[in-house]
C-alpha cells in the first residue's frame, strides 16, 4: 500500500499526542462536517487553523485528505473548511483533528524538513542526448547541489529498455556557473551523435504538498513519521525555549529512535566510483576505459 504525506501526518500526530479522532453524526456538505458528540466539548474556534484528516468513509474519494480548518462550532460540533471534498462526507466518516498548534502551513514545512534530514536520495537523469562535434553539455537543472557522481552514454541507438547498452564514462568533469544557470559538463573527448546520456546524482525528496502525495519507497514509512516527529518536538522545544522538561525528554527520545530508525532502516545508496578509471596502458598491455577506448 502506497505511503502518503497523509499517512506521515497522522503518524507523527500520534506519536506527539496532537490528534483527537471522531465519527461524524451526519451526512454534510463539502466544506463541513458534524460530530454531534463534540458538541459544547469545546469552544468555538477552538480547532481553528487545526486540521482535518479523513481516514475511513463510505465514500472512498474522501479518505486520506486533509483540510486546514477555518471555523468550529461548538453548538452542533461542526467543523468547517474552504477547499471542498470531491463528495460530501457521510455519517460514520472517521475523522481525526489535530490541534492548532502544528497548524497546516506548520506541518507542511516540518515534513519538507524531516524529508531533507532522511536525504539526499539517487536519482537518474536521461534528459541528455550527444551531439556531433560536441564535448560541452548544459546539465538539467534538476540537478542541483550535488554533482552527478556517474554518467553513462547509450551503447547504441534504438537500444530498448531492456537491453541499453550502457557505457559507462570516465574523465568527464563539471564546469561552474552563475547562480541561477545549470552548470556544465565536459567530456574530454566527443561523444557519438545522438545518443541518450544517463547521469545519477543526489538530491532532496521531491517537494510533497497535497495529502495524496507518495513519499519515496526507498524511505521505510516508520523512518519518515520518527523524522517527522522529532521535528515537531525540535519546534515546539524552540518555542518554549526548553522550559517544559517534558518536551526535551520526548524529544531526546525522538532524537534516539530516529537514530534506531536509520540504522533499521538504511536507505540503499549506490556506491560511488572514482571519476577517471585507467586499468594499465596499451604499451603494458592493458586497457583503456571509455571514453578513451571504443564506444561504438
Amino acid at each position: 500500500m502506497a505511503f502518503t504525506l497523509f499517512d506521515m501526518h497522522i503518524g507523527a500526530h500520534e506519536k506527539c499526542g496532537t490528534i483527537n479522532y471522531g465519527i461524524t453524526s451526519a451526512s454534510s456538505g463539502t466544506t463541513s462536517i458534524e460530530d454531534r458528540t463534540e458538541s459544547s466539548a469545546h469552544a468555538d474556534d477552538q480547532f481553528r487553523n487545526g486540521i482535518l484528516y479523513f481516514l475511513q468513509s463510505a465514500t472512498t474519494t474522501i479518505e486520506g485528505q486533509f483540510r486546514r480548518i477555518t471555523a468550529y462550532d461548538a453548538s452542533s460540533g461542526q467543523f468547517s473548511w474552504t477547499t471542498a471534498l470531491a463528495s460530501s462526507a457521510p455519517a460514520g466518516t472517521v475523522y481525526g483533528v489535530a490541534t492548532p498548534e502544528f497548524n497546516f502551513t506548520l506541518m507542511s514545512q516540518l515534513s519538507q524538513a524531516a524529508l531533507r534530514t532522511l536525504g539526499p536520495l539517487v536519482y537518474v537523469d536521461r534528459s541528455m542526448q550527444s551531439s556531433a562535434n560536441q564535448k560541452v553539455y548544459a546539465m538539467s537543472t534538476v540537478i542541483g547541489r550535488s554533482r552527478p557522481f556517474r554518467i553513462d552514454l547509450q551503447g547504441r541507438t534504438g537500444s530498448s529498455v531492456d537491453d541499453p547498452g550502457w557505457i559507462e564514462l570516465y574523465g568527464w568533469y563539471i564546469q561552474p556557473s552563475a547562480a541561477g544557470t545549470a552548470a556544465s559538463i565536459v567530456f574530454p573527448r566527443y561523444l557519438p551523435s545522438g545518443r541518450d546520456v544517463r547521469m545519477f546524482y543526489e538530491a532532496d525528496h521531491t517537494t510533497v504538498v497535497a495529502s495524496t502525495a507518495l513519499i519515496d519507497v526507498r524511505i521505510h514509512p516508520e523512518l519518515a513519521i520518527l523524522a517527522l516527529t522529532e521535528k515537531m518536538y525540535e519546534y515546539r522545544n524552540s518555542r518554549s525555549r526548553g522550559a517544559q522538561e517534558f518536551d526535551v525528554q520526548r524529544w531526546n527520545d525522538a532524537k534516539r529512535q530516529l537514530a534506531e530508525a536509520r540504522v533499521r532502516w538504511p536507505i540503499s545508496r549506490p556506491k560511488r566510483k572514482p571519476d577517471i578509471n585507467v586499468i594499465g596502458g596499451e604499451d603494458m598491455g592493458g586497457s583503456f576505459t571509455p571514453p578513451w577506448g571504443g564506444i561504438e
